[in-house]
């Protein structure tokens, strides 16, 4: 009885490793050879048969949810270094050195995401990078800050997602976002400038100020003397 119950778990756990193996072969084919393959619903070729047409609709979304669903198991790796590994040569994120992202992290779109050197990413953030996220150096993010780059439009008849350039968020050297932290579309937050935690961040953000609030306001300025560089090394296992 005792043995089935384990070579039940055991069986379990092979097949969950076996299928994120599979996510991840997947996904180094899809950002290697396939992504800009696959045309959207609206740009189908008309001298594509109805089959080919669904064949290749279907595909991609089958890829799109191996790769989301590797991403999140990613976040998931108790050793970062490994995680790193995987986001820079798995899923071409430009990430330069010194660059600390904590566990539990939720990257969309990594092959959109550069990350300047000395930056730190907390834990339960979100980038959101469809639309391009650009972070520079020696930026500190806390706990839980959220990066999105797409949402819906809700004048759009068939509620579809708002897909541009100019929903890039930028951040630039030195910022810090305090924990809970929201960014939406499209914002540029300025060098130096600090956000308070619970903050939503809904336009661009001066260099060097203290922002804080719903919708987030400026509610003072920051020291721009400052030049310091992270050093920090990951805590052990998170």
């Amino acid at each position: 009885m005792v043995s089935g119950i384990l070579f039940f778990i055991l069986l379990i756990l092979l097949l969950k490793s076996a299928f994120v193996f599979c996510s991840y072969i997947v996904s180094i084919i899809y950002f290697r050879y396939v992504k800009n393959k696959i045309a959207p619903t609206s740009q189908v070729n008309e001298n594509d048969g109805l089959f080919k047409e669904k064949a290749r609709q279907l595909l991609g979304r089958y890829a799109n949810g191996f790769v989301f669903y590797s991403l999140l198991k990613t976040g998931k790796i108790p050793f970062h270094t490994i995680r790193n590994f995987i986001y820079r040569h798995f899923y071409k994120a430009n990430i330069e050195k010194n660059v600390i992202i904590y566990s539990e992290a939720e990257i969309r779109s990594p092959n959109k995401l550069t990350i300047g050197k000395g930056s730190i990413i907390g834990h339960y953030s979100v980038l959101d990078a469809r639309n391009f996220i650009e972070i520079g150096e020696n930026v500190n993010f806390s706990h839980g800050v959220w990066l999105w780059t797409e949402q819906h439009n809700h004048n759009d008849p068939d509620f579809g997602c708002e897909s541009a350039k100019e929903k890039k968020i930028t951040i630039y050297d030195r910022v810090w976002l305090g924990p809970r932290v929201i960014v939406l579309p499209g914002c540029t937050i300025g060098e130096g400038a600090v956000v308070g935690a619970g903050s939503v961040v809904t336009k661009d953000i001066e260099p060097f100020s203290i922002n804080a609030g719903i919708p987030a306001r400026k509610i003072g300025e920051r020291n721009r003397n400052i030049n310091y560089v992270f050093k920090d090394q990951p805590v052990p296992f998170i």
